[in-house]
């Protein structure tokens, strides 16, 4: 055989092995026989039936007035629906049956559990979770304050769907969970899990709109909720997050007059100190910070007077700090994880005194917070520019 014809045969070999891969699309899916989700919600009816919802983009009402297929539900750019069941797979199966499109769970941002789903336990909700490959372990978890139905019906006006709204609110502050993040707290000895709590409000004017609010924290002790901690006693969870968000706090610098400043840098270092069988933890705290607003007429050109400004900014993040700690201790949930930290640094006497009732042990522990806080930045003037004015 020639060596022409030798190389002929195995091109053409080499061609047919090659088209066996090209198979194509056999197993497609279009996307206008896709539901896509944005958000789902889990709340717990009174007759003990978990009530699964889920938030779904029109696409008619996504392309504006020369959107095509489908059709739409007033003029809201989403759909709502909702389902009971003995279990969320039932529910689902339920909401499958009367979709005309296949539900598809691979890009919701959001999940949110309602208040009575929180006080009844997070592992059974985790669990369909986990198991279902759709399900992504980077969506953000909220509890709701009453429904999480009442949530996803929620029709902010920056925000197209209130989904995107509740993903955003968190991050912007800067206290974010994923069902990562959740999952590792109940299966750590030495944490507690916590949860942002969102409530849809009434926008102004009233009756415009229902917003999206954050109002707090849900603290749980082992997988149930334990306690709700308000924005108020809640301003020191930001300190123990693995990544610091600035924020911005604002208190008098002098009787009845405020000064705003935000806060840029920070960083928390945490030391358990164990004596006599009692637990202490020294943490420090490292603050940089601006400031954006002053009412007090004072010139922070003087060095007393900058002095004195950080000196009451590290008492203000101080406070923030130690009222969250004890509200962590008061209801025997370590949402901070100084658990953790003590199990690192005492392994053995951790395993053999503090595991197993770490939550009782809790009660009795104590701490010192000492903070160094720093205003490099005062802005472009040192005194306020109506001060004669104003006099």
């Amino acid at each position: 055989m020639k060596r022409s014809s030798r190389f002929k045969i195995a091109s053409i070999i080499v061609i047919l092995i090659h088209s066996l891969l090209l198979t194509g699309c056999w197993d497609r899916v279009e996307v206008n026989d896709l539901a896509l989700i944005l958000a789902f919600a889990v709340d717990k009816e009174e007759d003990g039936l978990y009530r699964m919802s889920v938030q779904l983009p029109l696409v008619s009402s996504l392309g504006g007035p020369s959107g095509g297929g489908g059709g739409t539900s007033g003029d809201k750019s989403y759909y709502v629906d909702s389902a009971t069941g003995k279990t969320l797979r039932e529910a689902n199966n339920v909401l499958q049956s009367r979709m005309s499109r296949k539900l598809f769970y691979a890009h919701h941002r959001v999940i949110v559990i309602g208040e009575e789903t929180a006080k009844s336990g997070l592992r059974e909700i985790l669990d369909v979770i986990a198991r279902f490959p759709e399900n992504r372990l980077t969506a953000y978890m909220v509890v709701a304050k009453g429904k999480g139905f009442d949530l996803l019906k929620a029709q902010p006006q920056f925000e197209r769907f209130s989904a995107e709204a509740m993903r955003e609110l968190i991050k912007m502050v800067g206290v974010t969970v994923t069902v990562k993040d959740i999952a590792q707290m109940l299966n750590t000895p030495g944490v507690d899990a916590y949860l942002p709590v969102l409530a849809s409000v009434d926008s102004r004017p009233k009756g415009k709109s229902k917003e999206i609010e954050l109002i707090g924290f849900s603290m749980f002790r082992d997988d149930r909720f334990a306690h709700f901690l308000t924005l108020e006693h809640a301003k020191g969870i930001r300190w123990f997050q693995p990544t610091f968000y600035s924020y911005a706090t604002d208190f008098d610098i002098r009787k009845n007059r405020e000064i705003s400043v935000q806060v840029n840098q920070g960083r928390m270092e945490i030391t358990p100190i164990v004596r006599n069988g009692k637990v202490h933890f020294q943490i420090n705290v490292h603050a940089r910070a601006a400031i954006i607003e002053d009412h007090s007429g004072t010139d922070w050109g003087n060095s007393k007077n900058l002095r004195m400004l950080e000196n009451k900014l590290a008492a203000n993040i101080s406070e923030g700090i130690r009222t969250t700690l004890q509200e962590m201790v008061k209801n025997q949930s370590d949402i901070a994880g100084l658990g953790l930290v003590l199990a690192r640094k005492y392994p053995q006497l951790w395993k053999t005194s503090f595991r197993e009732n770490w939550d009782k042990h809790l009660k009795a522990v104590t701490f010192e917070i000492r903070t160094r806080a720093t205003v490099p930045n005062i802005g472009q003037t040192t005194e306020n520019l109506t001060k004669e004015e104003m006099r």
